[in-house]
C-alpha cells in the first residue's frame, strides 16, 4: 500500500523557496520537485535553486515534460500562446508533469502565500481530490515576507527580480498584457523579445494591450511605460487576464483546451 509523500513544488521563486524551508523544518522527509524550464528562465535560477538546497538541506528532484524542450516548441504544438483559461505552457510543461509524478495520497505545497488566498481558494475548489497544506498562509507570510526572509539568510534574491520583473517565471511571459513588461523584456533580453514577437507574429496572437487595443509585439512603441496591473504568477494555477480581447487569441475550442487541462 502506497503511502503519501509531502510534495513542496519548487518554482525557484521566493514564496516557494520559504515554503520548502518551512516544510524541511515539519517534514524530515519532505521533497522538493521542479518542473524543469531552465531553458526559458533566466540562467541565475540554477545558482538560486543550489543555494535553497543548501539552506533548506533538500535536494530538489527535477522532471519535465516528455514532450517538450521549451516553452516555444510547446506554443507551436498547440497552435496558440495564452488565452483566457491561461497559458499552454503551463499545462504542458507544469501540470501534465506534475500529474504524472503525484500520487493520490500525496500532500501538496504550493509557495502561495497569505495574500493570495482567493488563489487558494480557486485552486481548492477546481482540485478538490489533492491533499493541500497551505505552509505559508498558515504562517501569516506574505511575498513581502519571504523576500526578507531569503535577504536574512543571506540568498541572493533571483536576477530577475533584480531587473525589474515582480516574477521569476519564463523569459517573457506570454500571459503579460503591459507596455513596460515587455519594454523591459526587450530591454534586458532583446533576442527573446524577437523570438515573442516572431512566433506570436506567425500565430496571429496579440500580446501587448496598448492604449487599450491589443496590438502584435512588434507595433509596441519602444517608449512606451503603461503598466498594467496583471497576475503572472506561473503556479498551480495559471490564469491568463480575464479580458474580452482574450477572447480574439488564436486559441483551441473550450473542449480541445480544458480536456487537456484537467
Amino acid at each position: 500500500m502506497l503511502t503519501g509523500r509531502t510534495l513542496v513544488w519548487f518554482s525557484c521563486g521566493c514564496a516557494s523557496a520559504v515554503a520548502l524551508k518551512l516544510a524541511a523544518q515539519k517534514y524530515p522527509d519532505v521533497r522538493g520537485i521542479y518542473c524543469d524550464l531552465s531553458r526559458d528562465e533566466h540562467p541565475d535560477n540554477v545558482r538560486f535553486r543550489a543555494d535553497v538546497e543548501k539552506w533548506t538541506g533538500v535536494k530538489v528532484e527535477v522532471i519535465k515534460s516528455k514532450l517538450y524542450n521549451s516553452v516555444e516548441e510547446a506554443w507551436d504544438a498547440r497552435k496558440y500562446m495564452s488565452g483566457v483559461s491561461g497559458a499552454p505552457c503551463t499545462v504542458e510543461m507544469k501540470k501534465i508533469p506534475r500529474f504524472a509524478y503525484q500520487w493520490a495520497e500525496d500532500v501538496h505545497i504550493f509557495g502561495l502565500t497569505v495574500d493570495e488566498q482567493s488563489r487558494i481558494t480557486s485552486f481548492e475548489d477546481d482540485n478538490h481530490e489533492l491533499f493541500l497544506e497551505w505552509t505559508l498562509r498558515d504562517a501569516g507570510l506574505t511575498k513581502a515576507d519571504c523576500l526578507q526572509i531569503l535577504r536574512d539568510a543571506g540568498i541572493a534574491i533571483p536576477a530577475m527580480y533584480l531587473l525589474g520583473f515582480e516574477n521569476n517565471n519564463c523569459i517573457g511571459c506570454v500571459k503579460a498584457t503591459s507596455p513596460r513588461y515587455w519594454n523591459l523584456v526587450r530591454k534586458h533580453f532583446p533576442d527573446v523579445f524577437k523570438r515573442r514577437a516572431e512566433q506570436s507574429r506567425r500565430l496571429g496572437v496579440r500580446l501587448v494591450r496598448y492604449k487599450g487595443v491589443r496590438i502584435f509585439l512588434d507595433e509596441l512603441p519602444e517608449e512606451a511605460t503603461e503598466q498594467v496591473i496583471e497576475d503572472l504568477s506561473c503556479g498551480p494555477q495559471c490564469r491568463a487576464p480575464q479580458l474580452d480581447e482574450a477572447k480574439t487569441q488564436n486559441e483551441p475550442s473550450s473542449a480541445t483546451r480544458h480536456g487537456s487541462e484537467h
